[in-house]
């Protein structure tokens, strides 16, 4: 995404070993079935020691992948960092899901038999995608080349996801749409837990009583 880590001041550099047993640990976990394997070494060489990735779900071009710490990956899931992909600290992503940064839906049939054998492609489409901090991505999810959601979005499962989509939002269907505001559900729970609100400011900036979009 040609974009500066948003982490370097808080996590340190992996070492050389971890850099290794990493992507083993990966592999061998598959041995015990499918299972979430915890941590994770970012492309620049940072450790995520938070960051939950199951061992059935694939990453492309995992070097170009943003991702912060505290993030989970579910079962089943393909993220294709190819086009660049930015995944904010605490995101959650659903089971079955799709994160996809470039398609080959037109090159295709462009290019009929050629198309294997031609490195630099013509309609061959690319676009990052973004996901703000702490979003949840539901299961069956698909998020569509040039997606890019604010913070603390919720994306409904079985939605087909494009375009721009501010913080906040609720998004859903196929094609997806903003459908609500998750402020609301936010300030009702924190109304009924107040001990939580130092955690929700850390990251939110702000409480959801106190914006105005949110209505009472």
């Amino acid at each position: 995404m040609n974009r500066p880590s948003p982490y370097p001041d808080t996590l340190p550099a992996a070492p050389l070993w971890r850099r290794a047993w990493q992507p083993l640990k990966l592999l061998a976990s598959r041995l015990w079935g499918t299972r979430m394997v915890w941590g994770f070494v970012r492309g620049d060489g940072v450790f995520l020691p938070n960051t939950r990735i199951s061992n059935t779900s694939e990453v492309f071009d995992r070097p170009a992948l943003d991702v912060g710490d505290h993030v989970f990956i579910g079962h089943f899931s393909v993220l294709d960092a190819s086009g660049g992909l930015h995944i904010g600290e605490g995101c959650q992503i659903g089971f079955f899901t799709g994160l996809f940064s470039h398609s080959s839906h037109a090159a295709i049939r462009l290019y009929g038999r050629a198309y294997v054998s031609t490195p630099e492609k013509q309609a061959y489409f690319k676009a990052p995608v973004s996901l703000g901090p702490y979003c949840f991505v539901g299961a069956h999810a698909t998020l569509l080349p040039g997606t890019r959601l604010g913070k603390g979005c919720i994306v409904s499962a079985y939605s087909l996801v494009s375009g721009e989509f501010p913080d906040f939002a609720i998004i859903a269907g196929n094609p997806a749409q903003q459908v609500g505001d998750t402020r609301r559900m936010d300030a009702r729970l924190l109304a009924q837990h107040p001990e939580l609100q130092p955690h929700y400011l850390a990251w939110a900036g702000a409480l959801p009583s106190a914006v105005d979009e949110v209505s009472a």
